[in-house]
């Protein structure tokens, strides 16, 4: 899955060096961050006693000893516990807490050098974790305060120095921890390195000393980075690492490419991420700390409905458990469903900001999104195709009968005129109306409606050709094709829709997708940056 060149290499080709040779460095650091996702309870103490990496891994892999971490965790432990560097590392203080309100774990280790590291471990798979990832913009958690109690504890048993670390939930409840204890024992963390980790949201009442942050914490992302964007601590840059996933998964810190005993670096993040990060940052901004707790709590009640515990479970149930999602979303409070309107709101600002809106409106790329649209529908559920067709003739039709209405109202025809028109038009609003609102009536007509809506999108065509309102032979050909077959298909729908059995609506979907990706690449191309004439 992943190049030799990632931690797991790290530690095959520089795990033979010790500390007096080479000292610790950043990628050491994600190392044992990534340690802490180990599930070690029988094997290291909770308390001060300790054991080597080297003892605990024969414990962990003996043969009566159960593994359920994940492949590539059990890989780095093997790694590890062959590396002169980690192999007589000290564990202890060990601490794995999952209820029905919090996921928390963290781990002692004492380097060979001397050096104390606190490894708090990030998100798991459970729902309970990602709640509290949420959870974050809005109060201190559970997790969060036991970090800080954990941390007190372990530095009021000596007078040593120390080291923080943690990957994505695990840095933020390491930062969190270090601003909270006492004065007196946060002057002992030396270093807090954060691994594509959200910071500390200001807003639930936490105070930043930010000159101490700018000192001690060093931040890494991957350069599509979302989560590690999130409450970014003023002044304080991350070093953008080169991953090699795309988007999203880039957060997995095994794609994270290392040059020796380096990571391979970015100067930039990745455009789009910076959009994501703009539109979330927009709308959490916007987003109180009451809507903030009632779009998570309606989230994950949802999501839980479904009889999951774990985010790998969502599908367990099928469409029988997405089906309970969708249903709890229907009951949410008042407050999520505007904080969902307040959601699509920013991402059309965020839209109009960048001037997409002609790109993406204009009204050959609304087309081409409907044809999309309906050959997946008929790709996915031949069965729905005609109603499907039917409901959005509907929809056209009452949006076309409003804007003439509307029009007509603001002419200058006289008055019988207007009356004509505009009873016509509400002929049309009613009929659509009607279309929507009974599923018999909808079986019935839908192949009418299809029909003579083809008939009449075939006349606009046409008309826009006789009017040389389409300029290009290439357009021109293309809109005269079109009209043709809207025309053909209308007739055919009117007066023999048994034609179209389940195959042919199949292999029209095809044709609909591609027609619609067609329609909609050939406008991006359209509205792309001419090149001024005296350039060319």
């Amino acid at each position: 899955m992943y190049p030799d060149n990632n931690i797991l290499t790290y530690l095959k080709w520089r795990g033979d060096i010790d500390f007096s040779t080479s000292p610790f460095n950043d990628i050491d650091a994600l190392v044992l961050s990534i340690f802490s996702y180990l599930e070690l309870h029988d094997i290291v103490s909770g308390d001060a006693k300790t054991i080597t990496v080297d003892e605990a891994a024969k414990l962990y892999f003996a043969d009566d000893h159960p593994r359920n971490d994940n492949l590539q965790y059990q890989e780095l432990f093997k790694l590890m516990a062959r590396a002169e560097r980690f192999k007589k590392a000290q564990l202890s203080y060990f601490t794995s807490t999952l209820t029905k309100h919090t996921q928390f774990s963290a781990i002692k280790i004492e380097l060979t050098d001397g050096t104390n590291f606190v490894a708090f471990r990030g998100t798991d798979d459970s729902l309970i974790g990602w709640k509290e990832d949420f959870e974050i913009s809005f109060r201190i958690t559970v997790a969060q305060k036991q970090a800080v109690k954990l941390l007190e504890r372990i530095l009021k048993a000596d007078d040593q120095d120390y080291y923080l670390c943690g990957h994505s939930k695990g840095g933020n409840l390491a930062e969190y921890a270090a601003i909270n204890i006492e004065p007196k024992l946060r002057k002992r963390i030396k270093r807090i390195y954060t691994f594509d980790s959200p910071g500390i949201a200001e807003e639930v009442g936490a105070q930043l000393p930010l000159k101490y942050l700018q000192n001690t914490l060093r931040r890494f992302v991957p350069e599509f980075s979302v989560i590690g964007r999130l409450f970014e601590p003023e002044g304080i840059h991350p070093t953008i690492v080169n991953s090699t996933r795309n988007n999203l998964s880039q957060h997995d810190t095994f794609s994270w490419q290392i040059i020796g005993s380096s990571f391979d670096t970015k100067r930039h993040r990745n455009p789009q991420s910076k959009v994501y990060n703009q539109l979330i940052n927009q709308w959490i901004g916007n987003a109180t700390l009451e809507e903030r707790e009632s779009l998570t709590n309606d989230l994950f009640a949802a999501l839980g409905a479904s009889g999951a515990t774990k985010i790998n479970e969502l599908d367990k149930n099928g469409f029988g458990g997405f089906g309970a999602i969708l249903l709890s979303f229907t009951n949410s409070s008042r407050r999520t469903r505007f904080v969902f309107g307040s959601l699509f709101s920013s991402i059309w600002q965020t839209i109009k900001s960048r001037h997409l809106t002609k790109v993406l409106f204009s009204t050959d790329t609304i087309v081409g999104w409907i044809l999309v649209v309906l050959g997946i529908i008929s790709l996915t559920l031949p069965q729905y195709a005609l109603r499907a067709f039917g409901v959005l003739v509907a929809f056209a039709g009452i949006g076309f009968s409003v804007h003439q209405i509307l029009d007509t109202a603001n002419s200058s025809l006289k008055g019988k005129q207007k009356q004509f028109f505009i009873i016509s038009y509400l002929v049309v609003f009613a009929l659509s109306t009607a279309l929507i609102s009974n599923n018999r009536l909808l079986i019935f007509l839908a192949h009418y409606f299809l029909g003579i809506f083809l008939i009449i999108y075939s006349y606009v065509r046409l008309r826009q050709l006789i009017l040389h309102r389409i300029s290009g032979v290439f357009r021109i050909t293309v809109v005269a094709t079109e009209a043709v077959i809207a025309f053909a298909l209308g007739i055919i729908v009117i007066i023999n829709p048994r034609a179209f059995d389940r195959k042919s609506i199949l292999i029209m979907g095809i044709l609909l997708i591609i027609y619609g990706f067609f329609k909609l690449i050939g406008e991006l191309f359209d509205q792309r940056p001419k090149m001024p004439k005296n350039h060319r």
